[in-house]
């Protein structure tokens, strides 16, 4: 008995030299964190906690979402680029993309740094302003702005964030000039414009959708080049008063160095397993947003893209983030 136990010993031994190591079990094998770079009640957050139970249940591990709020998820982002854990995913917008180019100095590079692994969604913005602002339309809100130039503002749930963005960018092709004013979260930003501390906001769909249809705040317009089913009555901005204008707002997940190339494989795979489920089709496909699902070779590809269109974006229009 103890001849053969010193025979198996010696042959694992000589299979681990020469390669052949005994089999991995496949990921995840313990809790899974989501980090969030924007607060509670945001889109973002809503869909990352809408999609976690079901990863759960798919993997059989414990999912949790943990957010780390500030300067437009990049405090998200970093966190998850620096710490030595393939289990911490990062769940991050367009803003990710555009802070690339904004910020002269970030403590990582998403490059180097982050894997994509999946888009997950994509739907528009919603220019939604406060009720008692006497605009009926977005061609009138426009031209109420330019009767006073730098007298409006508009919220976002950050500098350098999608909303922000698309802000600005309306500012610029509508010849306007609100002010815009920062907050930490999607949910802040949207209560500044039900309380009429700032005039207009660009929030996602689940975000404006209740409060729209709760008759909290007035919609003008969707920021994408189709309007939204769940709003269909809405023109886009480009129907209404800006030719061409187009901003979807996106989510997806990125993990860091330390994750295989299989294990972000599963993952992607995983993750469109869990938004084709009827429970998630039901509670955000209904909203009006578009399940994606992409691999990780696809999203890296669309990840370039975006850079590279915000990059010109911001030289063109001479941002800075202060």
């Amino acid at each position: 008995m103890k001849t053969i136990q010193y025979l198996c010993f010696i042959i694992c031994c000589v299979l681990s030299h020469l390669g052949f190591a005994q089999p991995t079990a496949p990921w995840p094998t313990r809790t899974v964190k989501i980090v969030s770079g924007l607060g509670p009640g945001s889109s973002m957050d809503l869909v990352a906690r809408t999609i976690a139970p079901t990863l759960s249940e798919i993997w059989g591990q414990p999912v949790i979402v943990e957010n780390k709020t500030g300067a437009a998820g990049n405090v998200a982002a970093g966190y998850v680029a620096g710490v030595e854990d393939d289990h911490t995913i990062l769940i991050a917008q367009n803003a990710i993309t555009i802070s690339a180019s904004f910020y002269p100095k970030l403590s990582y590079n998403l490059k180097k740094d982050l894997k994509p692994v999946s888009q997950i969604t994509s739907m528009p913005l919603v220019v939604v302003v406060n009720n008692n602002l006497p605009v009926k339309n977005l061609k009138e809100l426009i031209e109420y702005a330019k009767q006073r130039p730098n007298e409006l503002n508009f919220s976002s749930a950050g500098i350098g964030n999608a909303d922000h963005m698309a802000g600005e960018l309306l500012n610029a092709q509508a010849g306007i000039t609100m002010t815009h004013v920062p907050f930490t979260s999607g949910a802040l930003a949207l209560n500044a414009v039900m309380a009429g501390d700032v005039q207009m906001y660009l929030p996602g769909l689940p975000v404006s959708v209740p409060n729209i249809k709760a008759g909290k705040v007035k919609a003008l317009a969707v920021t994408t080049s189709k309007r939204a089913p769940v709003l269909s009555e809405l023109p886009t901005v480009a129907e209404a008063a800006i030719p061409g204008f187009s901003v979807p707002l996106w989510y997806g997940i990125f993990a860091n160095q330390t994750m295989s190339d299989a294990s972000m494989k599963k993952l992607a795979s995983d993750l469109n397993k869990a938004i084709k489920t009827p429970d998630i089709q039901n509670k955000i496909g209904s909203s009006g947003i578009d399940l994606v699902g992409s691999t990780p070779e696809a999203f890296k590809v669309f990840v370039n893209n975006e850079m590279d269109l915000w990059a010109q974006t911001i030289k063109a229009r001479n941002l800075k983030p202060d």
